[in-house]
């Protein structure tokens, strides 16, 4: 054998592990749950004026809100949500939607409505799957009144 005949095959070892490596690092970086894109993110950003015009809204209505969700178990949990007026009462016949999205996964949004309970509170079963802290977007409408805030609220238990 001649002298030096392994470098040309150390050199394409070497260039092989670092595009697998590389191949590998694209790989955990695209499918980590905890990484999140906005959805949607364009549409939103194009629209930041009339966003931050409802969230003048949101502020002037005064709206208080109380967030709670109960345990979670198989079927996910319960999240119950306070409206009160400017003055404390509750603000009844509103139509309530909610986005929960969990701090540790961020890119897996659970959606829906809340049922009013009749007493300004509104609730609903919803298929949260972990404990934790949890962001709550809410956006009620009452008549023309439109309602929006972020809350955030821990869940306890956990079926996982």
């Amino acid at each position: 054998m001649k002298k030096g005949w392994y470098w040309p095959w150390f050199i394409a070892a070497l260039l092989f592990f670092t595009a697998g490596f590389q191949g590998w690092l694209i790989f955990a970086a695209t499918h980590d749950p905890s990484m999140a894109i906005e959805p949607d993110y364009y549409r939103k950003a194009v629209a930041w004026d009339q966003r931050m015009a409802q969230d003048s809204v949101s502020e002037s209505l005064r709206w208080e809100t109380r967030l709670a969700l109960g345990a979670i178990d198989r079927d996910g949990a319960r999240v119950t949500l306070r409206l009160g007026d400017s003055t404390g009462a509750p603000v009844r016949g509103a139509r309530v939607r909610v986005v929960a999205i969990h701090n540790l996964e961020g890119s897996h949004h659970i959606e829906g409505g809340l049922e009013a309970q009749g007493d300004g509170s509104y609730a609903a079963r919803l298929p949260l799957d972990r404990a934790g802290l949890w962001e709550v977007r809410v956006d009620a409408i009452r008549g023309r009144e439109h309602f929006t805030a972020s809350l955030r609220a821990d869940a306890t238990g956990s079926p996982r």
